[in-house]
């Protein structure tokens, strides 16, 4: 819970506040990019909500944020927000919220499937998400993109009796994981195709449904420092060069129209545009 003694001296006065526990993760920037700003050391309150739009996304960023550093001055009713997750994205596809502070705060999002549902990362186990996806139709596949992000994703799948699948070279997070997978292949599950795509970690994997959807992990996200897409040298683990080639790879995915990522803002891409769009972020990053 966060402490008003402990609030930073930057936030905008008013009922929400940030203290100092903040890891900034981005996850506030992410949900309400009007409310919350970077000091660059932690998010902060930059102005109050003001429309009733800005008030639920302020809220819904207290609930999921990761370390608990969101406030309010007086005691609010978080009914509502709550009862919003998980959020609706695209068709089928929702935002999971109550983000993990073990994966830094990185995003989760469940997808809904006529063969069964998927768990795509995990969020913290609450019994209300549990409840929520339970009358969603329950959870068939938990997919990890890789081990930093996998949180409380044995608890899920043992609540649910769902497969998680991870590689094999991240699955040290996993042992006991249903389906390991192994090499470079491309497996294809349900509607998802699963890619290798080694770099910020070496098992790293991304999944693509539909076609039209990429779930990328901490692979490629939208940066709205920067205002495009790309990657995160600072926490690229394993090989930037890797994770360089495996972005490059991305742009055989023409019809990708959203990239919903870990860490890092998910993003609309518009149709046909997407080649485009990854040589534009691999042009950056050999830059870096």
């Amino acid at each position: 819970m966060a402490n008003r003694k402990k609030a930073l001296p930057e936030n905008a006065d008013g009922l929400f506040y940030v203290d100092r526990t903040c890891i900034n993760c981005g996850v506030s920037r992410h949900y309400a990019p009007e409310i919350f700003g970077d000091t660059g050391e932690f998010a902060y309150v930059k102005r109050q909500p003001q429309a009733e739009g800005e008030r639920l996304a302020a809220e819904r960023a207290l609930l999921s944020c990761p370390s608990a550093s969101i406030g309010t001055r007086e005691k609010i009713d978080l009914a509502g927000a709550r009862a919003s997750f998980p959020l609706p994205m695209a068709e089928g596809i929702y935002l999971n919220g109550f983000n993990h502070r073990s994966s830094f705060g990185a995003h989760s999002y469940f997808v809904r499937s006529e063969n069964g549902n998927w768990l795509i990362d995990s969020p913290r186990y609450l019994p209300y998400l549990a409840e929520r996806f339970e009358a969603m139709g329950g959870i068939r596949y938990i997919f990890l993109t890789h081990s930093d992000d996998v949180c409380d994703a044995e608890k899920y799948a043992g609540h649910f009796g769902a497969e998680r699948i991870i590689h094999r070279l991240e699955s040290g997070a996993q042992r006991d994981a249903e389906r390991i997978l192994e090499g470079s292949a491309v497996h294809r599950i349900d509607r998802a195709a699963i890619h290798f795509a080694p770099g910020h970690t070496a098992g790293h994997l991304v999944m693509l449904w539909d076609g039209r959807y990429l779930f990328s992990g901490d692979h490629f996200a939208f940066r709205p420092a920067l205002g495009h897409f790309g990657a995160y040298r600072d926490v690229c683990w394993y090989s930037w060069e890797k994770q360089i080639e495996s972005v490059r790879m991305l742009a055989a995915f023409t019809d990708v129209e959203w990239v919903f990522p870990g860490h890092g803002r998910w993003g609309r891409v518009e149709p046909g545009t997407f080649p485009e769009v990854v040589r534009e972020a691999v042009g950056w990053m050999e830059r870096q």
